[in-house]
């Protein structure tokens, strides 16, 4: 009984991390709204990916850092894969309600916004590090699930 308990402990700490238990996973495959990829230079500029905010799990007790609020899911709402990075990264989210952003990059910091123009957040990363970032769009209000539009953009003049 014991090795099996080791066995399956090994098989669950070989996929992605969480944060805590029930919270966020970084690091992984999936995503509510698919894996996307681009380089650097990418065209068109700025890449869009249709997202529906919130989840059960609210991100300001996680401690992840400031700014960091809202509900969301255990799975990030977009993957990207960022390679060949430019020395100017911008995610921003428009939706018709109020929205935050939650983003692990791709050296493990957090980075997140809530409200930088009207209810829409923005977050923008100088000298981003090429690799994987996780998104999640969550909504400031428990229980409420947001159309909106997450955009990814190398433009400091785009802007939500």
């Amino acid at each position: 009984m014991i090795l099996g308990l080791a066995a399956g402990l090994l098989v669950i700490g070989s996929h992605a991390q969480t944060i805590a238990q029930g919270s966020l996973n970084i690091g992984g495959s999936n995503a509510n709204f698919g894996v996307h990829r681009l380089n650097g230079g990418f065209m068109p500029d700025p890449m869009t990916v249709s997202v529906v905010s919130g989840g059960s799990l609210n991100v300001r007790n996680m401690g992840l850092g400031a700014g960091c609020t809202g509900y969301a899911t255990s799975n990030p709402d977009v993957i990207l894969q960022y390679n060949n990075a430019a020395s100017f990264l911008r995610f921003f989210v428009r939706a018709q309600g109020d929205t935050a952003l939650v983003i692990n990059d791709a050296s493990g910091n957090w980075h997140c916004n809530d409200d930088a123009v009207g209810t829409n957040p923005m977050v923008s990363i100088d000298n981003p590090p090429s690799g994987q970032y996780d998104i999640w769009v969550s909504s400031y209000t428990a229980g409420q699930n947001l159309r909106g539009t997450l955009s990814v953009t190398e433009l400091r003049s785009q802007q939500p």
